[in-house]
């Protein structure tokens, strides 16, 4: 695949704590308290049961043993039609899509099942790459405005770090709330977040009768990374839900004791 460069000018500055998604030593983690009692359906419940069971001896991380779909590079499968971004997971082309799902409660649980589920779903061309996020919750307790470009935060909102050059030292971050308005920028691991960074991309979420539902179509050449066979982007995903103490829910678990989530990510190949 050929390598696509923007050039950008970007200074690097630490971003108030309304920003961030992890609690610097000025900023500390909220005290634990019970996490709230949502009925999961049996299908829900049993995936989650089965994703943090421990089954193997290897590997590990944040003391949990990672399923094959965690542990392994993710390959993303090539999209011979692109979707139309529209915020609608109704089109064929997401059934090719890889899936990502049974995430983590890291704040305020540690590590615990999710109050609510959270499906990724991820494909390419040679030109996007695309990223959906199927979020289950009760439509009308969906926190969603239609604020300024990067003032999403007020809302529930999704989250990606895309480490392009798998470094564990700066990734881009993007934000999208349930109406798919965006939020970008640069993280610099143990500084933060600066969110002076625009980057032209195409978004779109709507509220369905199950949750929210987000599309994203990403330009490759919005983007700088390493471009080659089996080359690796380190990627973490995430969930901000509002309403249950700013529960934070990723696909990867987190470990408290490591300040660094760039070395704590899972990976994508194939692009």
């Amino acid at each position: 695949m050929k390598e696509f460069v923007l050039i950008l000018s970007i200074g690097l500055f630490f971003v108030g704590p309304a920003y961030s998604q992890t609690t610097s030593s000025a900023s500390p983690s909220p005290s634990p308290s019970p996490s709230p009692t949502v009925e999961l359906d049996a299908r829900d419940a049993q995936t989650t049961a089965k994703s943090l069971s421990v089954t193997t001896a290897k590997p590990t991380r944040a003391g949990i043993v990672l399923p094959p779909e965690k542990a392994r590079p993710v390959s993303l499968p090539r999209f011979e039609k692109p979707p139309v971004i529209d915020g609608k997971l109704d089109e064929d082309v997401w059934k090719k899509a890889v899936m990502l799902k049974d995430f983590y409660q890291t704040q305020p649980g540690d590590n615990i099942a999710p109050s609510k589920p959270t499906e990724v779903f991820l494909g390419y061309d040679p030109k996007f790459l695309y990223i959906a996020f199927h979020c289950y919750d009760e439509p009308d307790k969906v926190r969603a405005n239609i604020p300024k470009r990067d003032n999403i935060f007020d809302d529930d909102y999704v989250g990606i770090l895309f480490d392009t050059f798998n470094d564990q030292r700066k990734a881009y971050e993007f934000d999208f709330n349930p109406l798919g308005i965006q939020a970008d920028g640069i993280w610099t691991d143990g500084q933060g977040e600066d969110f002076s960074l625009d980057i032209v991309m195409e978004s779109r979420g709507v509220v369905t009768e199950d949750g929210y539902t987000i599309e994203v179509a990403m330009p490759f050449k919005s983007l700088r990374y390493v471009a080659g066979k089996d080359k690796l982007w380190g990627v973490h995903f995430w969930r901000r839900i509002k309403r249950f103490n700013n529960e934070l829910d990723m696909w990867m678990p987190i470990n408290r004791d490591q300040s660094s989530w760039l070395a704590q990510a899972g990976h994508l190949t194939g692009l």
